[in-house]
């Protein structure tokens, strides 16, 4: 940010700014040098040494905050203009605001920080746009400055100012919604839900942009017409576009609701990709964070849900969100918004049983006739038509009926015409000449022979590859390497940004996809990613294949496996997520139909990556899924020694997913398994068999096996000194096994080994360079546990929040399984101090995150109701109905996970059941 602005100004600007990079010197120029006008600002300025300070300890350490006195100063010498210090005296008082609330908290939260970097950002940039703006009109003007406030720098400068303010008081909001009496950071979305009504307008849409619609006014007045209405009966007024790949929906869908954004019609318009669950996740996300929602976070994924849900729910601003590419009622259902009279919604699909449910109504969108399919064709050819208007008119007709209408293949063979320089006339005899494909049913095989075989070696290379990728978001990262990294020969081009854009303008030229200018970032239509894969011959898809997976490998982070963890990985795995899961798909697909797609060495150890990623993630289902076709992926690996050690990264997931959502002692048999393939391995792979070995003593440990895994922990031990041992290398066991250890160490009755243990793995982490948030909250977490045990709750409540604290550190997710064991350990640390209202807070607030996960870990919340229960019969009499109807709803989530069960008012027999990463 600093050296961005520095480098903007002109270079005596820049040397003044860097000439004063201190308080004091900026305090010596007010006293002695400045104007009146800024000497009488200076108690306000106070307020902002003291912001300056905090941020430069906090979280500038390592930054250049020194530019801020020199950009300010400069902004002031240049030239005093009338308004100015007012400006900057206003700017100033409100980092007072900021300073009080940091005054009234005593720990600084990651969202203190965030919002504290964001006052930051807000007035360097203005000091730094003053200056740029002044100097512009002094060189446009030869030195006269228009000091009028309707033009000259003062508009620009005014209208900068006002940004600033009302972009610093937003994040000042989000302050106010933490709630400071909390003895540890509390997440503002837990303190009486976000701010629903934004103070600007927001559209969020695709970053490429729908071509100007053509001839769809009666779908318009349809839309018009259907959604203008309240639903009536609690429901949500909404419509779903149904009908075959390629006719426009999404086109139609983007163009309506950008032209009732321009007429405000609608405050907010918002754009969710609706194909998977992955892209619906990530599209929630992407809403939180446009909307500036209290809490929002890039990788709380469930906890952005819940936070443009409430938005929804909530605002008193006009909305709409389109859904677009929807496969499934399943797939939406979780994140169809509740009935609003604020809102409506359109669904795009192939799927027309979502016109009934859950939509209110449907328009099905149906390709064009052949006189307007023909006039689309002349449209979009406009600029290129020959001169015997009749036979273009006529050969657009013919063209028009041999593709029915399509408005993809109309656009599709508009570029094939465009970029051959022909006549729609020459095109069309040199189309009708072509001999038909035995496959084909009508035009549009044809045509899609036609644009994919006039591509070069570059562009359809390129394609190959986009072709594997998911649709809506392909980000140019991918085809941007590294130095040094090796490629295919097909795949050179690669290392020539010429060569690279080239071939991308060649397949938008051809309409075959979209590009934006701004962001880079690509598109295809589905239609086209899937006839691209059904052209190329088995060898050709295959290298397209491959080619995608190398490049996506480069993309993702390298793993350590001395941490046996991903954390500090989780932000570039969740960037490429959905490209994974598109290669995952893909291949599942390929597979059934038995086209004879072989999986990488490369391919299964991505998929490896992303089992971890999404176990860590608790998205377990998918994980599961990964591991399954995983698993099929591996069957076709040529190598013997691959495939062992593959299937085995594969059975440590999946026996840690079971663990957590099926049967432990299903757990306990795969993973076994594993570790029987592992120790018949030749050479051994001893740094594998430390973690498969821990894994199954933590596993025993959740078994509630103590003894039993104390010996697996012993041999994870073993192994882990024998394989440093063959390495001439000294290491200390690993902290993120030893926590376990210790925990299990707990369940013997070793509470003072055991604590000396997580201390030890605590010192042991904290040298680690970044160290592991998760390890470390792990081992607070075990603490508060062990603390519990020996009956001192205030002691152990103290170390629940020190591990809350380290995992949100990390800026992970509130809505986290993990985070929800802390909120609860808390408040049974506070029923046990007799804190009861308290109790019940923090109890609540795991509640709400058990809630999420209850289909897959019921156990998790039913132990929240059952405590819930306990604190409100301590609570008075009136709370005792309450208490009584959670108790028993408690027992049914119980017996969910255990039929047979018979003890249940007991905090044990829930716990037990409970895996131990969060008993």
């Amino acid at each position: 940010m600093v050296k961005r602005s520095k480098s903007s100004l002109a270079p005596d600007d820049r040397e003044i700014a860097e000439l004063f990079d201190s308080w004091d010197k900026l305090l010596e120029w007010l006293l002695n040098t400045a104007p009146s006008s800024m000497r009488m600002i200076q108690p306000a300025l106070g307020h902002l040494l003291t912001f300056v300070r905090f941020f430069h300890a906090n979280i500038g350490q390592d930054l250049d905050v020194s530019y801020l006195w020199g950009s300010l100063l400069v902004s002031q010498y240049l030239r005093e203009l009338d308004q100015l210090p007012r400006m900057v005296k206003s700017l100033a008082l409100k980092a007072e605001s900021f300073n009080r609330h940091c005054v009234r908290t005593s720990i600084v939260t990651s969202s203190i920080k965030e919002v504290c970097f964001d006052i930051q950002y807000q007035f360097v940039d203005f000091f730094t746009i003053t200056i740029n703006e002044i100097r512009l009109a002094e060189s446009r003007d030869y030195g006269v400055v228009v000091t009028n406030a309707s033009s000259g720098p003062q508009q620009s400068i005014r209208r900068r100012y006002e940004e600033a303010s009302l972009e610093v008081g937003e994040a000042l909001s989000r302050l106010s919604k933490i709630d400071t009496a909390s003895p540890f950071p509390v997440d503002p979305t837990t303190t009486g839900g976000v701010r629903s009504t934004p103070k600007q307008r927001c559209i969020l849409m695709p970053p490429v942009k729908t071509n100007r619609i053509f001839d769809r006014l009666d779908v318009f007045l349809q839309l018009e017409e259907l959604l203008a209405a309240d639903a009536g009966d609690g429901s949500l007024q909404s419509i779903a576009l149904h009908g075959l790949g390629g006719v426009g929906k999404t086109s139609i869908a983007s163009s309506y609701a950008e032209k009732k954004y321009s007429q405000e019609a609608y405050d907010v318009v918002l754009w969710v990709h609706g194909e998977k669950d992955a892209s619906l996740r990530q599209s929630y996300t992407d809403i939180a964070l446009r909307l500036k929602l209290p809490g929002a976070q890039l990788l709380a994924h469930e906890e952005n849900h819940l936070l443009v849900h409430d938005w929804f729910r909530t605002t008193e601003c006009k909305w709409l969100v389109i859904f677009d590419n929807v496969e499934s009622s399943n797939t939406l259902r979780p994140y169809w918004p509740r009935a609003t009279n604020q809102g409506r919604a359109i669904i795009t699909t192939r799927n027309h049983s979502l016109a009934y449910e859950p939509a209110q109504s449907g328009i099905e969108i149906t390709s064009w006739d052949v006189n307007t399919g023909a006039e689309f064709l002349l449209f979009l050819l406009k600029k290129s038509i020959g001169r015997d208007l009749a036979s273009e008119s006529t050969s657009a007709h013919t063209l028009s009926e041999k593709l029915s209408g399509h408005a993809l293949a109309l656009s599709q063979m508009a570029g094939l015409i465009y970029d051959g320089e022909l006549s729609i006339k020459e095109f069309t005899s040199m189309y009708l000449e072509n001999p038909q494909p035995a496959h084909a049913v009508d035009g549009l095989s044809k045509l899609w022979q036609l644009s994919f075989e006039s591509l070069d070696a570059n562009s359809f290379s390129l394609l190959g590859i986009i072709s594997f990728l998911q649709s809506d978001n392909i980000p140019m990262e991918i085809f941007k390497l590294r130095d040094g990294l090796e490629l295919p020969s097909n795949l050179e081009f690669l290392d020539s940004q010429f060569k690279i854009l080239a071939a991308i303008s060649k397949l938008t030229t051809r309409a075959l996809i979209k590009r934006d200018k701004d962001s880079g970032v690509l598109t295809v239509h589905r239609l086209i990613q899937a006839q691209f894969r059904y052209f190329l011959a088995p060898e050709q898809l295959q290298k397209a294949f491959n080619d995608t997976i190398i490049l996506v490998s480069y993309v993702l982070p390298e793993i350590d496996m001395e941490k046996g963890q991903l954390y500090e990985g989780w932000e570039s795995y969740n960037r490429y997520l959905q490209h994974v899961i598109s290669l995952r798909d893909i291949f599942q697909e390929d597979s059934k139909a038995s086209r004879g797609l072989k999986a990488s060495t490369l391919f299964c150890e991505i998929l490896n990556q992303y089992q971890r990623y999404l176990y860590e993630k608790c998205d377990f289902e998918e994980c599961a899924r990964t591991c399954q076709v995983n698993r099929a992926a591996v069957l076709t690996l040529s190598s013997d020694e691959d495939k062992i050690d593959l299937e085995c990264t594969i059975l440590s997931h999946q026996a840690q997913v079971i663990e957590i959502i099926d049967e432990i002692q299903r757990a306990i048999a795969i993973c076994r398994q594993d570790i029987s393939i592992r120790r018949k391995e030749k050479p051994q792979k001893k740094i594998y068999l430390a973690h498969s070995v821990g894994n199954l003593g933590i596993i025993h440990t959740s078994a509630n096996e103590p003894e039993k895994a104390l010996g697996y922990f012993l041999e994870s031990r073993g192994w882990w000194a024998s394989h440093y041992e063959d390495q001439n290398e000294d290491r200390v066991f690993g902290p993120c096994i030893q926590v376990y250890e210790a925990r299990c160490r707990m369940d013997i009755g070793e509470l003072d080994l055991a604590e000396e243990m997580l201390h030890d793995a605590l010192a042991e982490e904290k040298k680690s360079k970044p160290p592991s948030f998760g390890t470390m909250a792990n081992a607070y977490f075990f603490l508060g546990v062990l603390y519990r045990r020996r009956q001192q709750p205030e002691s152990a409540e103290d170390l629940f929040i020190q591990a809350q604290n380290t995992w949100r550190e990390g800026d992970q997710t509130r809505v986290h399984p993990f985070n929800a064991g802390i909120l609860y350990n808390i408040g049974a640390c506070c029923l046990d101090q007799g804190k009861v209202e308290a109790s019940i807070k923090h109890i609540r607030e795991s509640n709400e995150i058990t809630e999420i996960y209850s289909r897959t870990m019921p156990v998790e919340h039913g132990r929240n109701l059952f405590k819930l229960s306990e604190a409100l019969m301590q609570n008075g009499d009136e709370k005792e109905a309450e208490a009584s109807v959670l108790r028993d709803e408690a027992e049914s989530f119980l017996k969910k996970k255990r039929p047979d069960a018979i003890e249940t008012g007991t905090e044990n027999a829930y716990s037990d059941l409970i895996p131990i990463y969060w008993r």
